[in-house]
């Protein structure tokens, strides 16, 4: 039986993230420990695909 009361892991959706050398947003999660991400090619265009979430690291603090 799954545990509702535990909370989901991994990004939340929307966030930033860092992916191989490539700054991506978080759509969501599917299935077991995979993401939906997006991120800009360098022609400008969309793209969306499923990753591991092992391979997702957090945004280093930045001041703008």
């Amino acid at each position: 039986m799954k545990n509702l009361s535990t909370p989901p892991r991994g990004p939340a959706d929307g966030t930033l993230a860092r992916y191989k050398n490539r700054i991506v947003r978080v759509l969501g999660s599917t299935q077991s420990q995979r993401f939906r991400i997006q991120w800009l090619t360098e022609d400008g265009e969309l793209r969306v695909s499923a990753v591991n979430g092992k391979n997702l690291h957090r945004m280093q603090p930045q001041l703008f």
